[in-house]
């Protein structure tokens, strides 16, 4: 594993950690402040304070349960859980993010249902699981 993919997965699996802290602070440093964020509700390029807010609404808990990474780009297989205001569940998936790291930064992160999409978008496969 090189490098890059080192690097990518561990700023990958803080960004998990911070945002399922609602870390905003942490976040903003290792998040580009012109991130390219495609999810549910469509496609655009957010600064720090708008992923607070993004962050706030979605009120979700990722676990990750498998990765697969190569260079600057990761997809995790998550389960995702939604929260009410009152930390009651709203709803539970298995999602598909996918995240592009450079120099240390997530650039790009996007949402999928189907880890085909996810693979299509990062021209990653089954082969760069990560065990």
């Amino acid at each position: 594993m090189n490098n890059k993919t080192v690097e990518t997965i561990e700023t990958a699996e803080k960004w998990v950690e911070l945002s399922n802290q609602k870390n905003l602070e942490g976040l903003s440093k290792i998040t580009s402040n012109e991130l390219e964020l495609i999810g549910p509700k469509g496609i655009g390029v957010i600064n720090h304070q708008e992923l607070g807010k993004w962050i706030e609404r979605a009120n979700l808990q990722l676990a990750t349960i498998e990765k697969y990474a190569k260079d600057h780009y990761i997809v995790l297989v998550q389960q995702g859980t939604w929260l009410n205001d009152d930390d009651t569940i709203k709803g539970q998936a298995i999602v598909f993010t996918v995240f592009k790291v450079v120099d240390g930064q997530v650039h790009f992160l996007a949402r999928y249902d189907k880890k085909e999409e996810a693979f299509k978008i990062s021209g990653l496969n089954d082969e760069d699981k990560i065990n």
